[in-house]
């Protein structure tokens, strides 16, 4: 009955339309059939054009951007040609493209994707919200904006031609209702106040509600799994390849071997020289097991460990069907009490049933669950004659231990307890690929904040990247210097993964840079600095 209750609210909000349109949008974007705004009439609304709107609303595109263009676009090629980036160069808008039917903007063009695009985004009035609200009009979008209230100052600020919604980034309820029916997003919201919980609120479980809401709508009607009706397209979640949370579904458990020191399937000329002495004690246990400290067997998760272990691997086949052939990456939930491990994934081909190895390094907290992201770009081959990476061919998934890589702790600290560890795993899954950003979030750089305040400012931010990054949503995560209202394209632009530019940047320079990544195969899934170049730089 409570089922049916809330079913019933569920349908009620999806009956009424939460979004206020005020102003039918252009030629060609979505929903372009819409009348007039909710509760506004006249003619005269209706029949004046996309130039005359953006006119009132005191929009100059030569002024918002026409020299920020050029300098951004100069600056990204270079950025996308950096070691980290692929070497295929970025396809350039039309930048002959008439814009409003006979009126031509220089420097200006309709995006070709822009027309079947609804981009929602968050933090509208900030200082790069706003901007970025412009920006995506003049290139043909159509635009959705969270905003705390619909006030006055919000319409009068606001171009008619945006649709607006009320909401908080920090209510699950909100985030869900913006994010239906948009493509992409990007997120320019940031905390009124430095204090931790306003930031945490905003910056980490705000992400995580904008996150969890457009995955919901993205795979809305889609299904997958067997006995259930074949998907008429593919669904955005991570998949599943193991899972050790549920002792009733022992069929996501995989069938887990071991090697180590002395064992069978562990040669010393592939491991390099190890330790004399006893044969290790090394097991790996399935959730219910009874084993040491635990003895009723109400255990969860798989638990891989050892004691006196220089090296130890276990190992299973993939589930029967899955492959990691149109996948990205790995992210895997994980207890490892501070120790350093390793992925490892083992190939085979058809022809010689040759067997390759290939191996990606991890490190784990000192206390409490992790999740780590994996890229396969991460894993390097075990023998230098090994071809490159077949991800059609990968058939075993693998966990190593080495006690080569704790001899000291994350402290940088030598440690005695190098040959012992024990590894908790909660689930395995592999990262969807996809062609473009799905989430473009602003953050910062760290450096605007006091060194006293620093870390403690950005453990949060950096907990909702984390979440994005872990999702299996395409990412961009933009971290700016100290933001100043400034026209762009007057400077320079310095990018830089690693935490080392200070400064500062212009928001139109960062509002550019943000719709740059929406269609940009290079951006997806990175994370990166900038900043203007100024004479301290």
């Amino acid at each position: 009955e409570v089922k049916k209750r809330q079913g019933g609210r569920r349908k009620g909000r999806r009956g009424k339309d939460p979004v206020l349109r005020r102003n039918k949008p252009g030629a060609g974007g979505k929903d372009g059939s819409q009348g007039k705004a909710d509760g506004a009439g006249g003619e005269g609304a209706d029949s004046k054009p996309a130039a005359a709107v953006l006119e009132d609303s005191a929009l100059n595109p030569v002024s918002l951007g026409r020299r920020a263009r050029k300098e951004v676009d100069s600056a990204w090629r270079k950025f996308t040609r950096l070691g980290q980036f692929a070497s295929t160069s970025i396809s350039d808008y039309n930048e002959d493209m008439e814009l409003f039917g006979d009126t031509a903007l220089d420097g200006f063009g309709f995006v070709p994707q822009a027309a079947d695009t609804r981009v929602l985004v968050i933090g509208a009035t900030g200082q790069v919200g706003r901007v970025v609200l412009n920006k995506l009009l003049l290139r043909g979008y159509t635009v959705r904006a969270m905003v705390r209230s619909i006030s006055d100052e919000v319409l009068e600020n606001i171009p008619p031609a945006v649709e607006l919604i009320k909401g908080d980034i920090a209510s699950l309820n909100d985030t869900f209702e913006a994010t239906r029916d948009c493509d992409k997003i990007i997120c320019c919201s940031r905390a009124r106040t430095n204090l931790i919980a306003d930031v945490a609120r905003v910056e980490n479980e705000g992400v995580k509600n904008v996150v969890s809401s457009l995955l919901h709508h993205m795979n809305e009607g889609k299904t997958a799994g067997e006995g259930k009706k074949a998907p008429t397209q593919e669904r955005r979640n991570k998949r599943v390849l193991f899972k050790f949370q549920n002792k009733k579904q022992s069929d996501k458990w995989g069938s887990w071997t071991i090697e180590s020191q002395g064992g069978a399937g562990a040669a010393s000329s592939e491991f390099g020289n190890l330790s004399s002495g006893p044969k290790p004690k090394v097991g790996v246990h399935m959730p219910g097991d009874a084993i040491e400290g635990n003895e009723k067997g109400g255990l969860k998760g798989l638990i891989f460990q050892g004691t006196g272990a220089d090296f130890t691997e276990t190992s299973s086949p993939l589930p029967e069907g899955a492959s990691l052939a149109d996948c990205e990456g790995l992210v895997l939930n994980c207890h490892g009490k501070g120790k350093k491990f390793a992925v490892v994934l083992y190939t085979e081909t058809e022809e010689g049933k040759k067997r390759h190895g290939y191996i990606s390094e991890f490190s784990t907290l000192g206390t409490g669950f992790c999740t780590r992201r994996i890229p396969f770009s991460a894993f390097t081959r075990l023998n230098a004659d090994q071809p490159p990476l077949n991800l059609n061919d990968v058939k075993d998934f693998g966990l190593r231990y080495r006690s080569a890589w704790n001899k000291t702790d994350n402290e940088g600290q030598e440690t005695s307890r190098s040959r012992s560890f024990r590894m908790k795993v909660d689930w395995v899954k592999a990262l969807p690929s996809g062609p473009e950003s799905d989430v473009i979030l602003v953050s910062c750089s760290g450096s605007q904040y006091e060194e006293g305040d620093r870390e403690r400012l950005l453990k949060p931010k950096r907990a909702g990247e984390a979440h994005l990054r872990n999702s299996g949503l395409g990412y961009t995560v933009v971290r700016a210097s100290s933001l100043v209202d400034a026209p762009g394209g007057q400077k320079a632009l310095l990018f830089d993964q690693g935490s080392r530019l200070g400064g500062s940047i212009s928001s139109a320079d960062v509002a550019d840079v943000c719709i740059r990544c929406l269609h940009s195969s290079e951006a997806r899934n990175k994370t990166f600095e900038f900043t203007n170049e100024s004479d301290q730089s």
